[in-house]
This record gives C-alpha cells, sequence and structure tokens, in this order.
C-alpha cells in the first residue's frame, strides 16, 4: 500500500513538472522572439521567470528522486522501468508522464538552441555598431579643433 501512495506522489510530481515545462517553453517562444525583435527589456524580464521555474522544476525533480529511490528500495527493483512489472496501479501514467516531459523538454532544447543563435547574431551586431560608433569618434576628434595649450605669461591687471 505504501507503494500506491509513492507512486501517486510521483505521479503528482510530474504532473506538475510538466505544467512548469509547458510554461517554460512559453516563455522560450516569447525570449526568441523578443531576441529578434531586439526588446531586450523583454528578454530579461522573461530570463527572470525562467529561472524562477527552473529552481521550482529542480525542487520537483530533487522530490521526485527520493520518491523514486524510495520506491525502488521497496519493491527491490533497480529502474524505474522494471515498474510495470510490479502491476502496480498507475505505473502505465507515469510512464506517459515522463515520455511526454521528454518530448517537451527536446521541444524546450530546439527553442533555446534558436534563441542562442539569435542572441550571438544580436551580439555581433550590436559588437559592430559599438566599432562603427567608436570609429566616428575618433573621426568627429580629427576634425575638432584642440586648444592650445600655451600658457599666458602676461595678465591683464587693473590698476
Amino acid at each position: 500500500m505504501q507503494e500506491q501512495t509513492i507512486l501517486e506522489q510521483m505521479i503528482k510530481l510530474s504532473a506538475k513538472k510538466l505544467e512548469l515545462l509547458k510554461q517554460l517553453k512559453a516563455l522560450s517562444e516569447k525570449q526568441d522572439e523578443a531576441f529578434r525583435e531586439q526588446r531586450l527589456d523583454e528578454v530579461e524580464r522573461v530570463l527572470n521567470k525562467k529561472d524562477e521555474i527552473i529552481d521550482y522544476i529542480g525542487k520537483l525533480d530533487d522530490a521526485f528522486l527520493k520518491a523514486s529511490d524510495a520506491l525502488k528500495k521497496l519493491l527491490g527493483i533497480e529502474s524505474l522501468t522494471q515498474l510495470e512489472d510490479t502491476g502496480i496501479e498507475g505505473c502505465s501514467e507515469l510512464k506517459s508522464l515522463i515520455e511526454q516531459i521528454t518530448a517537451l523538454v527536446e521541444e524546450i532544447i530546439k527553442i533555446e538552441k534558436q534563441g542562442y543563435e539569435n542572441a550571438v547574431a544580436l551580439q555581433n551586431q550590436f559588437g559592430q555598431e559599438i566599432k562603427n560608433i567608436n570609429n566616428a569618434k575618433k573621426i568627429a576628434s580629427a576634425y575638432t579643433p584642440k586648444p592650445l595649450n600655451v600658457p599666458s605669461y602676461f595678465i591683464d591687471k587693473k590698476k
């Protein structure tokens, strides 16, 4: 009976993780769009929100691993793939959730790779613009007359 409780906990944790990963995917898509449109303030806001979600997912993963280890120890199995052989109700639901999570993580990775490429392109573009600005400053300074640093020897004094 305790095995069933642990499995149900693992299913709840996995369902919550799947929900958070969907939010993470939506945020990754927003981030990618913001990079393409060069809205850096939006990128920063999205990154902060993604960090919060990733931290929470990390906590869910830790709880899942503890439950998983406890379940494996109780059942005397080495891996969760052997769980279906035990006949505990909900194994197929957990397996389905894990498959959905894996597929969603792969989609997020693709989006993040595209976002990284957009970020690098934006960085290169800004780097080129900064070089152009620095060159323009040098050119402009060449045409600006510099004041002579000749000291005045004669000072008019009113008597």
